[in-house]
Protein backbone atom coordinates (compact mmCIF):
# COMPACT_ATOMS: atom_id res chain seq x y z
CA UNK A 1 0.00 0.00 0.00
CA UNK A 2 1.21 3.16 -0.73
CA UNK A 3 1.28 6.85 0.88
CA UNK A 4 0.03 7.92 -2.67
CA UNK A 5 -3.39 6.04 -2.31
CA UNK A 6 -5.95 7.23 0.57
CA UNK A 7 -8.84 5.35 2.22
CA UNK A 8 -11.41 6.55 4.77
CA UNK A 9 -12.76 5.15 7.53
CA UNK A 10 -16.19 6.58 8.94
CA UNK A 11 -17.28 5.79 12.66
CA UNK A 12 -20.66 7.30 14.40
CA UNK A 13 -19.52 8.16 18.04
CA UNK A 14 -23.35 8.12 18.67
CA UNK A 15 -24.37 4.79 17.81
CA UNK A 16 -21.00 2.78 17.78
CA UNK A 17 -20.22 0.35 20.42
CA UNK A 18 -16.87 1.53 22.64
CA UNK A 19 -14.43 -1.01 21.19
CA UNK A 20 -15.11 -0.01 17.77
CA UNK A 21 -14.01 4.12 18.45
CA UNK A 22 -10.92 2.43 19.98
CA UNK A 23 -10.09 1.19 16.73
CA UNK A 24 -8.95 4.16 15.04
CA UNK A 25 -6.03 4.92 16.77
CA UNK A 26 -5.13 1.25 16.05
CA UNK A 27 -5.15 1.79 11.89
CA UNK A 28 -1.69 2.79 11.34
CA UNK A 29 -0.59 -0.81 12.57
CA UNK A 30 0.69 -2.89 9.60
CA UNK A 31 -1.26 -5.71 8.61
CA UNK A 32 0.50 -9.21 6.78
CA UNK A 33 -1.04 -10.17 3.79
CA UNK A 34 -1.02 -13.07 2.01
CA UNK A 35 -0.93 -11.54 -1.63
CA UNK A 36 1.86 -9.11 -1.87
CA UNK A 37 2.37 -5.60 -2.10
CA UNK A 38 4.68 -4.30 -5.21
CA UNK A 39 6.20 -1.26 -5.07
CA UNK A 40 8.19 0.90 -7.36
CA UNK A 41 5.25 0.39 -10.09
CA UNK A 42 6.18 4.15 -10.91
CA UNK A 43 9.67 4.02 -11.12
CA UNK A 44 11.90 3.27 -14.35
CA UNK A 45 15.39 2.37 -14.93
CA UNK A 46 16.82 2.74 -18.45
CA UNK A 47 20.14 2.37 -19.25
CA UNK A 48 22.06 4.77 -21.04
CA UNK A 49 25.08 6.18 -22.77
CA UNK A 50 25.48 9.81 -21.66
CA UNK A 51 23.62 12.20 -20.36
CA UNK A 52 23.03 14.18 -23.32
CA UNK A 53 19.58 15.74 -23.11
CA UNK A 54 18.11 13.77 -26.60
CA UNK A 55 19.17 10.19 -25.23
CA UNK A 56 17.42 11.46 -21.64
CA UNK A 57 14.34 12.43 -23.59
CA UNK A 58 14.23 9.02 -25.37
CA UNK A 59 15.34 6.83 -21.96
CA UNK A 60 11.82 8.33 -20.12
CA UNK A 61 9.81 8.01 -22.97
CA UNK A 62 11.16 4.23 -22.84
CA UNK A 63 10.75 4.28 -19.38
CA UNK A 64 7.05 5.93 -19.19
CA UNK A 65 5.88 3.12 -21.33
CA UNK A 66 7.38 0.51 -19.14
CA UNK A 67 5.46 2.05 -16.88
CA UNK A 68 2.24 1.87 -18.14
CA UNK A 69 2.43 -1.33 -19.16
CA UNK A 70 3.42 -2.59 -15.45
CA UNK A 71 0.36 -0.33 -13.81
CA UNK A 72 -2.15 -1.37 -16.99
CA UNK A 73 -0.90 -5.28 -16.83
CA UNK A 74 -0.83 -5.55 -20.49
CA UNK A 75 1.33 -4.00 -23.64
CA UNK A 76 -2.12 -2.99 -24.92
CA UNK A 77 -1.87 0.38 -23.79
CA UNK A 78 0.73 1.34 -25.76
CA UNK A 79 -1.20 1.10 -29.00
CA UNK A 80 -4.03 3.51 -28.09
CA UNK A 81 -3.81 6.75 -30.15
CA UNK A 82 -4.09 8.80 -26.64
CA UNK A 83 -0.74 6.87 -25.18
CA UNK A 84 0.70 7.62 -28.78
CA UNK A 85 0.20 11.33 -28.07
CA UNK A 86 1.38 10.94 -24.54
CA UNK A 87 4.72 9.31 -25.23
CA UNK A 88 5.76 11.80 -27.96
CA UNK A 89 5.78 14.48 -24.28
CA UNK A 90 6.91 12.01 -21.50
CA UNK A 91 8.61 14.20 -19.33
CA UNK A 92 5.10 15.93 -17.92
CA UNK A 93 4.60 12.60 -16.49
CA UNK A 94 7.56 12.80 -14.48
CA UNK A 95 7.97 13.48 -11.17
CA UNK A 96 11.82 13.77 -10.26
CA UNK A 97 14.72 12.05 -12.17
CA UNK A 98 18.99 11.11 -11.34
CA UNK A 99 21.91 9.18 -12.97
CA UNK A 100 23.66 6.67 -11.42
CA UNK A 101 25.98 3.71 -12.15
CA UNK A 102 25.73 0.70 -11.09
CA UNK A 103 27.66 -2.56 -12.20
CA UNK A 104 26.46 -5.53 -14.28
CA UNK A 105 28.31 -8.22 -15.69
CA UNK A 106 31.52 -6.81 -14.41
CA UNK A 107 31.33 -3.44 -16.30
CA UNK A 108 29.82 -0.20 -15.12
CA UNK A 109 26.06 1.39 -16.76
CA UNK A 110 24.99 4.76 -16.43
CA UNK A 111 21.49 4.23 -15.80
CA UNK A 112 18.58 6.97 -15.83
CA UNK A 113 16.23 6.44 -12.78
CA UNK A 114 13.22 8.11 -13.48
CA UNK A 115 9.94 8.11 -10.98
CA UNK A 116 6.18 9.22 -12.73
CA UNK A 117 4.24 10.58 -10.80
CA UNK A 118 1.53 8.27 -10.10
CA UNK A 119 -1.83 10.41 -9.61
CA UNK A 120 -1.17 12.22 -12.93
CA UNK A 121 -0.65 8.92 -14.68
CA UNK A 122 -3.75 7.52 -12.55
CA UNK A 123 -5.80 10.46 -14.22
CA UNK A 124 -4.68 9.52 -17.77
CA UNK A 125 -5.59 6.10 -17.52
CA UNK A 126 -9.03 7.19 -15.85
CA UNK A 127 -9.89 9.40 -18.80
CA UNK A 128 -9.12 7.60 -21.36
CA UNK A 129 -11.42 4.54 -20.13
CA UNK A 130 -7.90 2.33 -19.26
CA UNK A 131 -7.77 -0.51 -16.50
CA UNK A 132 -5.10 -0.09 -13.45
CA UNK A 133 -4.14 -2.94 -11.56
CA UNK A 134 -3.39 -1.86 -8.22
CA UNK A 135 0.20 -2.60 -6.35
CA UNK A 136 -1.99 -5.94 -4.72
CA UNK A 137 -1.26 -8.47 -7.11
CA UNK A 138 -1.67 -12.21 -6.70
CA UNK A 139 1.82 -14.08 -6.45
CA UNK A 140 2.71 -16.63 -9.12
CA UNK A 141 5.04 -19.87 -8.22
CA UNK A 142 7.07 -20.79 -11.30
CA UNK A 143 8.05 -24.59 -11.76
CA UNK A 144 10.81 -24.11 -14.45
CA UNK A 145 12.57 -27.22 -16.55
CA UNK A 146 14.90 -26.45 -18.21
CA UNK A 147 16.59 -28.67 -21.07
CA UNK A 148 19.74 -28.04 -22.35
CA UNK A 149 20.39 -31.08 -24.27
CA UNK A 150 22.90 -32.27 -21.76
CA UNK A 151 20.81 -32.51 -18.38
CA UNK A 152 17.35 -31.45 -17.77
CA UNK A 153 17.21 -28.77 -14.69
CA UNK A 154 14.46 -27.11 -12.39
CA UNK A 155 14.99 -24.19 -11.60
CA UNK A 156 14.96 -23.45 -7.53
CA UNK A 157 15.21 -20.76 -5.42
CA UNK A 158 19.09 -20.79 -4.23
CA UNK A 159 20.18 -21.47 -8.14
CA UNK A 160 21.96 -18.34 -9.30
CA UNK A 161 21.28 -19.11 -13.32
CA UNK A 162 21.19 -17.05 -16.27
CA UNK A 163 17.18 -18.44 -16.40
CA UNK A 164 16.79 -17.14 -12.85
CA UNK A 165 17.91 -13.40 -13.82
CA UNK A 166 15.84 -13.28 -17.11
CA UNK A 167 12.66 -14.36 -15.14
CA UNK A 168 13.01 -12.34 -12.31
CA UNK A 169 14.12 -9.34 -14.63
CA UNK A 170 11.10 -9.72 -16.61
CA UNK A 171 8.68 -10.32 -13.65
CA UNK A 172 10.09 -7.31 -11.75
CA UNK A 173 9.97 -5.15 -15.28
CA UNK A 174 5.58 -6.36 -15.40
CA UNK A 175 5.30 -6.08 -11.88
CA UNK A 176 4.17 -9.78 -11.17
CA UNK A 177 4.95 -11.09 -7.35
CA UNK A 178 7.26 -14.75 -8.93
CA UNK A 179 8.06 -17.31 -6.53
CA UNK A 180 10.77 -20.09 -7.08
CA UNK A 181 9.96 -23.45 -4.92
CA UNK A 182 12.41 -24.62 -2.12
CA UNK A 183 12.71 -27.92 -4.41
CA UNK A 184 13.64 -29.06 -0.82
CA UNK A 185 13.59 -32.76 0.30
CA UNK A 186 9.78 -31.91 1.12
CA UNK A 187 9.08 -30.63 -2.87
CA UNK A 188 10.96 -33.69 -3.70
CA UNK A 189 8.94 -36.35 -2.19
CA UNK A 190 6.07 -34.52 -3.96
CA UNK A 191 7.41 -33.64 -6.71
CA UNK A 192 9.80 -34.82 -9.70
CA UNK A 193 11.63 -33.29 -12.54
CA UNK A 194 9.74 -35.67 -14.53
CA UNK A 195 6.82 -34.83 -13.07
CA UNK A 196 6.94 -31.26 -14.13
CA UNK A 197 7.70 -32.25 -17.29
CA UNK A 198 5.23 -33.80 -18.25
CA UNK A 199 2.84 -31.27 -17.16
CA UNK A 200 1.34 -33.58 -14.39
CA UNK A 201 -1.50 -30.96 -12.28
CA UNK A 202 -2.18 -33.07 -9.10
CA UNK A 203 1.15 -33.51 -8.78
CA UNK A 204 2.25 -29.94 -9.32
CA UNK A 205 -0.94 -28.82 -7.32
CA UNK A 206 -0.34 -31.31 -3.93
CA UNK A 207 3.33 -29.56 -3.97
CA UNK A 208 2.65 -26.29 -4.86
CA UNK A 209 -0.28 -26.53 -1.78
CA UNK A 210 3.15 -25.04 0.77
CA UNK A 211 3.48 -22.04 -1.03
CA UNK A 212 -0.06 -20.79 -0.62
CA UNK A 213 -0.02 -18.31 -3.83
CA UNK A 214 -2.83 -17.66 -5.96
CA UNK A 215 -1.38 -19.06 -9.26
CA UNK A 216 1.06 -21.43 -10.58
CA UNK A 217 3.41 -21.30 -13.74
CA UNK A 218 4.92 -24.38 -15.32
CA UNK A 219 7.20 -24.05 -17.58
CA UNK A 220 9.20 -26.50 -20.10
CA UNK A 221 12.03 -25.15 -22.35
CA UNK A 222 14.13 -27.06 -24.34
CA UNK A 223 16.76 -26.40 -26.93
CA UNK A 224 15.55 -28.10 -30.53
CA UNK A 225 18.77 -27.29 -32.14
CA UNK A 226 21.51 -25.19 -31.88
CA UNK A 227 19.91 -21.81 -32.29
CA UNK A 228 17.11 -22.81 -31.46
CA UNK A 229 14.66 -23.04 -28.09
CA UNK A 230 10.95 -24.18 -27.27
CA UNK A 231 9.03 -23.32 -24.42
CA UNK A 232 5.48 -24.89 -23.32
CA UNK A 233 3.46 -23.18 -20.79
CA UNK A 234 1.17 -23.84 -18.15
CA UNK A 235 -0.78 -21.17 -16.33
CA UNK A 236 -3.09 -22.43 -13.16
CA UNK A 237 -5.11 -19.82 -11.27
CA UNK A 238 -8.39 -19.49 -9.93
CA UNK A 239 -9.59 -23.52 -11.37
CA UNK A 240 -8.21 -22.46 -15.20
CA UNK A 241 -5.68 -24.12 -17.21
CA UNK A 242 -4.08 -21.90 -19.96
CA UNK A 243 -1.33 -23.34 -22.24
CA UNK A 244 1.05 -21.17 -24.91
CA UNK A 245 4.12 -21.67 -26.47
CA UNK A 246 6.88 -19.88 -27.17
CA UNK A 247 10.21 -20.40 -29.00
CA UNK A 248 13.02 -17.88 -30.25
CA UNK A 249 16.76 -18.52 -31.22
CA UNK A 250 17.87 -18.01 -27.74
CA UNK A 251 16.84 -18.93 -24.26
CA UNK A 252 15.63 -15.65 -22.96
CA UNK A 253 13.65 -15.44 -25.94
CA UNK A 254 11.47 -18.27 -24.98
CA UNK A 255 11.67 -17.52 -21.35
CA UNK A 256 10.47 -13.92 -21.50
CA UNK A 257 6.94 -14.08 -23.19
CA UNK A 258 6.08 -17.12 -20.63
CA UNK A 259 6.10 -14.42 -17.80
CA UNK A 260 5.02 -11.48 -19.84
CA UNK A 261 2.26 -13.90 -20.94
CA UNK A 262 1.27 -14.52 -17.50
CA UNK A 263 0.94 -10.69 -16.70
CA UNK A 264 -1.62 -10.14 -19.43
CA UNK A 265 -3.64 -13.06 -18.04
CA UNK A 266 -3.82 -11.89 -14.80
CA UNK A 267 -3.97 -8.97 -15.44
CA UNK A 268 -7.30 -9.23 -17.56
CA UNK A 269 -8.63 -10.66 -14.36
CA UNK A 270 -7.73 -8.23 -11.44
CA UNK A 271 -7.35 -4.91 -13.68
CA UNK A 272 -10.73 -2.61 -13.48
CA UNK A 273 -11.39 0.36 -15.46
CA UNK A 274 -12.04 2.69 -12.43
CA UNK A 275 -14.63 5.78 -13.20
CA UNK A 276 -14.00 9.30 -12.02
CA UNK A 277 -17.79 9.86 -12.28
CA UNK A 278 -19.34 7.73 -9.58
CA UNK A 279 -18.29 4.81 -7.38
CA UNK A 280 -19.86 1.37 -6.13
CA UNK A 281 -21.48 1.49 -2.67
CA UNK A 282 -21.51 -2.38 -1.45
CA UNK A 283 -22.38 -3.87 1.51
CA UNK A 284 -19.73 -6.34 2.91
CA UNK A 285 -21.05 -8.76 6.22
CA UNK A 286 -17.70 -10.33 7.80
CA UNK A 287 -19.14 -13.20 10.24
CA UNK A 288 -16.89 -13.97 13.38
CA UNK A 289 -15.81 -10.79 14.52
CA UNK A 290 -14.99 -11.17 18.46
CA UNK A 291 -14.06 -8.32 19.53
CA UNK A 292 -11.57 -5.18 19.22
CA UNK A 293 -8.40 -7.18 17.68
CA UNK A 294 -10.35 -8.97 15.20
CA UNK A 295 -12.31 -6.00 13.84
CA UNK A 296 -8.78 -4.35 13.71
CA UNK A 297 -7.80 -7.43 11.22
CA UNK A 298 -10.89 -6.50 8.99
CA UNK A 299 -10.93 -3.02 8.81
CA UNK A 300 -7.14 -2.59 8.74
CA UNK A 301 -7.01 -5.41 5.75
CA UNK A 302 -9.88 -4.17 3.77
CA UNK A 303 -8.56 -0.65 3.70
CA UNK A 304 -5.43 -2.14 2.49
CA UNK A 305 -7.39 -3.08 -0.80
CA UNK A 306 -6.89 -0.69 -3.64
CA UNK A 307 -10.14 -1.87 -4.95
CA UNK A 308 -11.58 -0.20 -1.79
CA UNK A 309 -11.16 3.76 -1.33
CA UNK A 310 -14.20 4.26 1.73
CA UNK A 311 -15.26 2.31 4.47
CA UNK A 312 -17.32 2.40 7.51
CA UNK A 313 -19.13 -0.29 9.53
CA UNK A 314 -23.13 -0.11 9.75
CA UNK A 315 -24.01 -2.57 11.19
CA UNK A 316 -22.89 -5.02 13.94
CA UNK A 317 -23.62 -7.49 16.39
CA UNK A 318 -21.73 -9.69 19.32
CA UNK A 319 -19.90 -11.39 16.22
CA UNK A 320 -20.90 -10.12 13.21
CA UNK A 321 -20.02 -6.68 11.14
CA UNK A 322 -21.52 -5.06 8.31
CA UNK A 323 -19.79 -2.41 6.16
CA UNK A 324 -20.42 -0.37 3.51
CA UNK A 325 -17.98 0.02 1.26
CA UNK A 326 -16.87 2.87 -1.49
CA UNK A 327 -15.40 1.66 -5.03
CA UNK A 328 -14.35 3.03 -8.25
CA UNK A 329 -14.47 -0.67 -9.81
CA UNK A 330 -17.56 -2.57 -8.81
CA UNK A 331 -18.32 -5.73 -6.96
CA UNK A 332 -15.91 -7.96 -8.80
CA UNK A 333 -12.89 -5.69 -8.16
CA UNK A 334 -13.54 -6.07 -4.51
CA UNK A 335 -13.94 -9.41 -4.24
CA UNK A 336 -11.38 -10.64 -6.57
CA UNK A 337 -9.40 -8.33 -3.97
CA UNK A 338 -10.59 -9.78 -1.11
CA UNK A 339 -9.68 -13.29 -1.86
CA UNK A 340 -6.31 -12.24 -2.64
CA UNK A 341 -5.59 -12.39 0.85
CA UNK A 342 -6.22 -15.39 3.76
CA UNK A 343 -7.99 -13.08 6.37
CA UNK A 344 -11.62 -13.63 4.79
CA UNK A 345 -12.79 -16.24 3.51
CA UNK A 346 -16.70 -16.27 1.67
CA UNK A 347 -18.97 -17.95 3.52
CA UNK A 348 -20.90 -20.57 1.37
CA UNK A 349 -23.57 -20.75 4.05
CA UNK A 350 -24.08 -17.45 5.57
CA UNK A 351 -26.39 -16.73 8.62
CA UNK A 352 -29.35 -14.53 8.57
CA UNK A 353 -28.75 -10.85 9.15
CA UNK A 354 -27.29 -9.82 12.64
CA UNK A 355 -28.74 -7.26 15.31
CA UNK A 356 -27.95 -3.95 16.28
CA UNK A 357 -28.78 -2.37 13.13
CA UNK A 358 -27.04 1.24 13.68
CA UNK A 359 -29.88 4.45 13.37
CA UNK A 360 -30.50 5.47 9.82
CA UNK A 361 -29.32 2.37 7.59
CA UNK A 362 -31.89 0.33 6.50
CA UNK A 363 -31.28 -3.81 6.88
CA UNK A 364 -30.64 -4.97 3.56
CA UNK A 365 -29.13 -8.05 1.79
CA UNK A 366 -25.48 -7.84 2.05
CA UNK A 367 -23.41 -7.94 -1.43
CA UNK A 368 -20.61 -10.20 -0.26
CA UNK A 369 -20.16 -12.25 2.96
CA UNK A 370 -16.89 -13.53 4.45
CA UNK A 371 -16.35 -15.19 7.45
CA UNK A 372 -12.81 -14.24 9.62
CA UNK A 373 -9.99 -16.35 9.37
CA UNK A 374 -8.98 -17.17 13.09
Amino acid sequence: MTAARQSTIFLSPSSMRGWLILMVALLLLPLPLKAEVVSDLYLAEVPVASQDREERQEAIRTGLSQVLVRVTGSTQVLTAPAIETVLNQPTRYVQRFRYRKQEQAGKTQLVLWVRFDESVIAKLLHDNQMPVWGHTRPATLLWLVIDDRRKRRLLSNDMETEARQIVEQQARLRGLPLRLPLYDLADRTNLSISDVWGNFEDAIMQASSRYQTEAVLVGRVYQASANRWTGRWTLYSQGRQQNWQTSGESLEVALVPGISQTTEILAQRYAQVESVIASDRLRVKVEGVNGLPDYERVVRYLLSLDAISQLRPSTISDSDVIFTLTSRRGRLAVSQAIALGDILVADASPSLPPTGQVPGNPVSAPDLVYRLVP
